[in-house]
C-alpha cells in the first residue's frame, strides 16, 4: 500500500506543502522539503528510491540520514549547518547550496538545498537530489551510442566494401559495443540455422556451419516478436538445454533479421560467460538497430544481384529473332535468376481472344499439367494482361476467379507483357513473393516489352524488305518494258517521221516531231526515277565549280548566262546525281527566263550549302508549295518531274532542298546540310 508522505508533515506546515504536492510528486528527482530546524518532513518516491529509504524512515529525521554521517563530507555539514544558522537568526532568503552524499553502494547523490518563504509566511528549506553515478553511467552510455553510430555510418558510406565486408566490419562493432566476444549472422531455412557471417573465435560459430534450429539459441529469437536476450544461459536455460549443450555460451542477445516481410535469420552476439547485470535497454536497442541494417543490406544485395542477372538476360533478351524466343528466355530468366520454378508464358491471340500457352516450366507441368488455352474471365492472368498492372495473388485460395479451384498452388504472380501477353508465376506456399521479387520483375517486364517491340520492329523490317525487293522487282520490269516496249516504237517512229521530211515540208510534220521529243524527254525521266530511287553511291569531296559548269554545258541554254562564286572550293557528294541535279535546276531557270537569263551558284552564308539562283519570274506561293510534286509544272511544255528528280539526289544525299525568292525577283533554290567550303568572300 502506497503511503502519502504529507500525513507526516505537521498540522502547521500541512497547508504550505500541499500545494506542491502535485507538482513534487511528478517529478523524477529526489525531492524532500526541510524545516528551519532541519528536520525532513516531507520526501517524495523519487528520493526514497534513491536512499533506498521508506518515507517513515526519514520524516523527522535530520537531513543527514540521507546517509552515514561519515560519508557526509565535514565541510558540506559546516555548509549546511551554517545555512541553518543563518536562516534561523536573520530570516533571509539565500541561495542554494550544493554537496554530495555518498552511498554504501557506491553511488554518489548530487543534492542542492535553497531557502524558502511561502505566501502565508511559512519558511522551508526545499532540497533536490540526483544520483550522479546514474548520470554517469547514462552519458557514459550515450557516448559509447553515439561513437557506435559513427562507426556504422562511417561503413555506410563506403561504398568499395562488399556485403560481406561490411557485415564483418558491423558484427565486430557489435561486439566491441556490448563487449562480447562473439557476433554472428545466419540463415534460417526449413529447420536448420546456417551461419553466414561471423567474428571471433568461438569454434561452432564459423561461417558456413549450421546446426539445427531446435538445438541453437536462436530458436528463441525466431519464435519471439521481440529481441531476445539472456543474461546467465547456464541458469536460465539449464545444462541439459541442447543449446547450452552444443554451444556452451553463457550470455546471448539476437534479433530477427526481416527482408521484405520475410525471415532471414538472425543477427546476434554472445560470450562463453554470464553477464553480471542485464543488458540495457539502450544495448537491446542497438542490437535491433543492426539487425534492421543486416535486412536493408540483404534487400540492397539481392536486388544487386537480380539486376545483375538481369542486365545478362536482356543482352539474351534483345537478340532473340522471334517472339516465341522471348517467352522461352523469359521463362528461364524468372527460374534461374528469380528462383521461381512454376512459371509460364502466355500468347494473346487478338483474333480469338483467347491466352495461349507458349512456353512453361518442367516443374509447372509437374505440379499443375500442361498449361490451358484461357478463354477470357477464365483466370486471374486476364486481369493483369486488361490492367497492364503486376498482380500478386498471396492466397489463391481468397480468390474466386482461380482457374482451377483444386489447385496445389496457393500463391501467384502475373507479369504483364503489353499487349501481347502475360506471364505467371506461382508457389505452393502462401505470401511466397516479397517486394524485391515484385520490384525486379517490374524491371524484366520492361525488357521483355522492349524485346518484343524490338522482334516485331525486325519482322516490321523483314517484310518491308520483302516488299521493296518485290517493288525492285516489278520496277526493274518497268524499266524494261519502258525501255524497250516504249522506246523501239518511238524509235521507228521517228525515223518514219524523218523519212517524211525528205519527202515534205508539212508544220504539222515539225508539230509530230515535238511532240515525239517531248515524248522521249518523259521516257528519259520517267526511267530516271525508276533506276536511281532514293540511294547514291558513296560521298567524295567533290569540286562543285568543275560539276556546275558541266552541267550547265549540257543543258541547252541560248543565251543565258552563268556566274559562279569564285569562292567554293568542295563539297561532298555523288558527283555523278549532284551534276544530274544541277542539270535539272538550270533547265528549269533557262525554261522560265528569257534569252538573257542569269543563272547564280554560290555558297549559303553560314556554309551548311549552296544556292542555285535566277532572275526570272520568280515563284508565287502556290509554286513553293507544290514544285517538288510529281506532275507539277509551271510552263504548259513541261512533264513536272525535273524538280521530283532534284529532291529524291537531295533527300538521298541527306540534304534539304527549299524554293524562296531570288534576290532579284527571281526563282533561289537553297540545299542545306551540304556543307560547301568557301573562302571569305562568299554570297
Amino acid at each position: 500500500m502506497e503511503t502519502d508522505p504529507f500525513n507526516h508533515v505537521t498540522e502547521d506546515s500541512t497547508e504550505g506543502c500541499n500545494r506542491y504536492k502535485s507538482i513534487i510528486e511528478s517529478v523524477q528527482a529526489g525531492i524532500f522539503i526541510l524545516n528551519l530546524t532541519g528536520d525532513i518532513v516531507y520526501a517524495n518516491d523519487s528520493l526514497c528510491s534513491l536512499v533506498a529509504c521508506e518515507p517513515d524512515e526519514l520524516i523527522g529525521e535530520r537531513f543527514n540520514k540521507l546517509a552515514s554521517s561519515e560519508q557526509v563530507q565535514s565541510k558540506e555539514v559546516d555548509d549546511f549547518n551554517s545555512l541553518i544558522s543563518d536562516i534561523t537568526e536573520q530570516k533571509e532568503e539565500y541561495e542554494t547550496v550544493s554537496f554530495s552524499i555518498a552511498q554504501q553502494d557506491g553511488r554518489v547523490i548530487a543534492v542542492d538545498l535553497s531557502f524558502h518563504v511561502d505566501d502565508d509566511g511559512t519558511e522551508y528549506i526545499l532540497g533536490e537530489a540526483h544520483d550522479v553515478t546514474e548520470r554517469e553511467r547514462r552519458a557514459e552510455s550515450a557516448k559509447k551510442e553515439q561513437e557506435m553510430l559513427a562507426k556504422l555510418y562511417e561503413v555506410g558510406i563506403e561504398n568499395d566494401l562488399t556485403f560481406e565486408q561490411k557485415t564483418e566490419r558491423i558484427l565486430a562493432i557489435g561486439c566491441e559495443y556490448l563487449n562480447l566476444p562473439y557476433g554472428f549472422l545466419t540463415r534460417v531455412e526449413g529447420g536448420t540455422q546456417k551461419i553466414v557471417h561471423a567474428v571471433g573465435d568461438h569454434e561452432r560459430l564459423q561461417p558456413d556451419r549450421s546446426a539445427p534450429i531446435e538445438q541453437s539459441y536462436c530458436r528463441k529469437t525466431i519464435k519471439s516478436d521481440e529481441l531476445v536476450s539472456i543474461q546467465d544461459a547456464q541458469a536460465g536455460l539449464g545444462d541439459d538445454d541442447p543449446a547450452y549443450e552444443r554451444f556452451e555460451l553463457g550470455c546471448y542477445i539476437g534479433t530477427k533479421i526481416i527482408t521484405e516481410g520475410d525471415l532471414y535469420g538472425t543477427f546476434c552476439f554472445a560470450a562463453s560467460h554470464g553477464r553480471d547485470e542485464e543488458f540495457t535497454p539502450g544495448e537491446q536497442k542497438a542490437v535491433r538497430l543492426l539487425g534492421q541494417w543486416a535486412g536493408y543490406e540483404l534487400e540492397q544485395q539481392q536486388f544487386e544481384n537480380r539486376l545483375k542477372g538481369l542486365h545478362t538476360g536482356a543482352q539474351r533478351l534483345l537478340a532473340a529473332e522471334t517472339t516465341t524466343q522471348v517467352a522461352e528466355i523469359t521463362v528461364d530468366i524468372i527460374t534461374d535468376i528469380f528462383d521461381l520454378p512454376i512459371t509460364a508464358f502466355w500468347e494473346h491471340d487478338a483474333d480469338e481472344n483467347v491466352l495461349r500457352p507458349v512456353a512453361e516450366t518442367d516443374k509447372a507441368v509437374t505440379v499443375v499439367g500442361e498449361a490451358p488455352t484461357l478463354e477470357r474471365g477464365d483466370a486471374l492472368l486476364w486481369e493483369s494482361f486488361d490492367t497492364g498492372e503486376i498482380k500478386n495473388y498471396d492466397d489463391l485460395t481468397e480468390q474466386s476467379n482461380v482457374y482451377n479451384s483444386e489447385t496445389q498452388l496457393r500463391s501467384e504472380v502475373c507479369i504483364p507483357c503489353g499487349d501481347h501477353g502475360v506471364i505467371a508465376s506461382a508457389a505452393t506456399e502462401r505470401y511466397a513473393f516479397n517486394e524485391v521479387d515484385l520490384k525486379s520483375l517490374r524491371l524484366l517486364e520492361a525488357l521483355i516489352t522492349e524485346a518484343i517491340a524490338a522482334v516485331k520492329r525486325e519482322e516490321q523490317l523483314a517484310e518491308r524488305s520483302a516488299s521493296l525487293q518485290q517493288q525492285n522487282k516489278r520496277l526493274e520490269e518497268f524499266t524494261g518494258v519502258v525501255s524497250h516496249d516504249l522506246r523501239s516504237p518511238l524509235n521507228r517512229a521517228t525515223g518514219y517521221l524523218n523519212l517524211l521530211k525528205d519527202e515534205y515540208d508539212d508544220e504539222w510534220i515539225e508539230k509530230v516531231g515535238d511532240a515525239l521529243d517531248r515524248t522521249k524527254a518523259l521516257i528519259d525521266d520517267l526511267l530516271t526515277l525508276a533506276s536511281q530511287g532514293e540511294t547514291i553511291d558513296e560521298k567524295t569531296e567533290t569540286p562543285l565549280t568543275e560539276v556546275v559548269q558541266r552541267a550547265w554545258e549540257s543543258v541547252p541554254t541560248d543565251k543565258a548566262t552563268l556566274t559562279i562564286s569564285s569562292d567554293i572550293v568542295q563539297i561532298p557528294a555523288d558527283k555523278s546525281r549532284l551534276r544530274q541535279a544541277l542539270e535539272n535546276l538550270f533547265s528549269n531557270a533557262v525554261e522560265h527566263g528569257d534569252t538573257t537569263s542569269e543563272v547564280r551558284v554560290g555558297t549559303l552564308i553560314d556554309n551548311t550549302g549552296f544556292y542555285i539562283e535566277d532572275n526570272g519570274s520568280g515563284f508565287s506561293s502556290q509554286d513553293r508549295a507544290e514544285i517538288f510534286e510529281h506532275g507539277y509544272s509551271t510552263s504548259n511544255s513541261g512533264i513536272g518531274l525535273g524538280l521530283t528528280i532534284v529532291r529524291r539526289i537531295c533527300e538521298a544525299h541527306g540534304w534539304e532542298i527549299q524554293a524562296v525568292d531570288g534576290h532579284d525577283g527571281g526563282a533561289r533554290f537553297e540545299i542545306t546540310g551540304a556543307d560547301a567550303y568557301t573562302e571569305p568572300d562568299k554570297k
